[in-house]
């Protein structure tokens, strides 16, 4: 638990520096003279408000907030409240995921699980259903779907699978091309991450951007069987691990231009390619320039690349637990705002969670099954503890309190467990679904 206070203080730092240092607080405001002036809702005040699971009605979370924080304070009104979340900036909540990241890797040093020295960083993206209103539709725009235009918006993130940590979120229009915005963040990966990609990501231009990195950028990618000429040689050639070359087109040396790079048609770069056979007898090929056969023999990439699924049940929390779609605001900002925070709240229920796994471990030694903490009610139980977590001086016994609520409620991890995949209409009228032992808990 240590560590976790460690990270607490981190964040609680941030957050007041920010507060306190005018010419910071002006990067992450519309003015340098917001939230300048004593008010009842200032700017950690609004952070806190924010940050506490802001789900329910505006006048009930305002009146909640204020009982718990100062009992017998009257509450700000809603306009009040609107006013000062509208001077902050979602990229205030973007550098706060960062920060607790970075202070997660810090201070949790050599416990942070890696696979051969590497952390495992999964890339994927998912579309986000918004409001419907004209500044929503007119910033993200709509995807014809369910013979209606749906507002959405195309989000991307970066999940180190083995730890429960997304290392980098953001949300887009949806006619953004997920691929390029993944173009775009390899400059910000570390040396030490390996990233995992599905079939769409794959091409010339991902490969190349990966490679041409001071230090190559480890890389595993799952190709389509039909992606060119080479894949198709190597299926046929029945090989299971052989080295190839992938050849620039036009397409892909215009592409690389934009990013600064000079590449002529017709340039090659190597890349290793392997064939993988699925359980169902289903045949895959997966590119990387994990080149050495002997660290990396060929049997280690099917369990590697399907350690990839941890981003889809990322995703899974982020909409079905943390409720990521039922946005607080129909602006933008607010969209943008609520997006930042989910992740960050999914990440310091994660991180507060490490500090359970002793006790975890001795509670459920005698069982059946593997258990975990039960992230859904977790959440439920971080509503208003969160505030006196950053507010307080003192944090240590919340975090004990917290730390006691998450082990009292666990899951088991059956094993082998599947589910067949049920697609399902989005419903058009209503707000609410009953689905089967699930409860919404915040």
């Amino acid at each position: 638990m240590d560590v976790n206070i460690k990270i607490i203080a981190d964040v609680k730092n941030f957050i007041s520096e920010i507060s306190g240092n005018i010419d910071l607080r002006s990067y992450f405001t519309n003015s340098r003279t917001d939230f300048s002036r004593e008010r009842k809702l200032g700017f950690e005040r609004s952070v806190f408000l924010l940050l506490n699971f802001f789900k329910r009605s505006y006048s009930i979370e305002l009146a909640e907030f204020y009982n718990y924080l100062s009992p017998g304070e009257v509450a700000v009104s809603k306009s009040a409240f609107c006013q000062q979340r509208g001077k902050l900036k979602s990229l205030f909540f973007d550098c706060l995921n960062e920060l607790l990241v970075q202070s997660f890797y810090l201070h949790y040093g050599k416990a942070v699980k890696r696979w051969r020295d590497f952390r495992l960083i999964a890339v994927d993206g998912t579309t986000v259903y918004l409001t419907g209103n004209n500044g929503i539709i007119s910033h993200f725009g709509t995807q014809k779907g369910y013979g209606e235009s749906v507002p959405m918006g195309q989000a991307l993130s970066a999940f180190d699978v083995l730890n429960g940590i997304t290392v980098k979120a953001g949300l887009y229009p949806i006619k953004t091309a997920e691929q390029k915005i993944a173009h775009h963040w390899i400059d910000h990966y570390a040396p030490d991450m390996l990233l995992l990609y599905d079939r769409g990501y794959p091409g010339f231009t991902a490969i190349y951007l990966h490679q041409s990195k001071e230090q190559p950028q480890p890389f595993l990618m799952r190709c389509r069987l039909s992606m060119n000429n080479q894949v198709k040689t190597f299926l046929n050639s029945g090989e299971q691990d052989a080295y190839g070359v992938f050849t620039a087109n036009k397409n892909a040396s215009d592409e690389l231009h934009k990013h600064g790079y000079i590449v002529p048609v017709g340039q090659t770069i190597k890349v290793r390619l392997i064939r993988i056979v699925l359980d169902k007898g289903l045949t895959e090929v997966l590119i990387t320039n994990l080149f050495d056969t002997q660290e990396y023999p060929h049997g280690i990439f099917k369990e590697l690349y399907f350690k990839r699924w941890g981003i889809e049940t990322n995703y899974d929390t982020l909409k079905n637990q943390l409720q990521m779609e039922a946005f607080s605001g129909q602006r933008v900002l607010t969209v943008m705002q609520d997006f930042q925070i989910n992740f960050f709240l999914a990440n310091l229920q994660q991180i507060l969670g490490k500090a359970c796994q002793k006790a975890l471990e001795h509670k459920t030694k005698s069982r059946k099954y593997e258990y975990r903490i039960n992230r859904n009610i977790a959440f439920g139980v971080m509503k208003n503890r969160i505030i006196s977590l950053f507010a307080d001086e003192e944090p240590e016994k919340i975090l004990y309190g917290l730390q006691q609520l998450f082990i009292r409620y666990l899951e088991p991890v059956r094993p082998g467990r599947q589910y067949s995949h049920k697609q399902r209409a989005k419903r058009i009228n209503g707000k609410y679904i009953s689905l089967t032992n699930y409860k919404r808990c915040i």
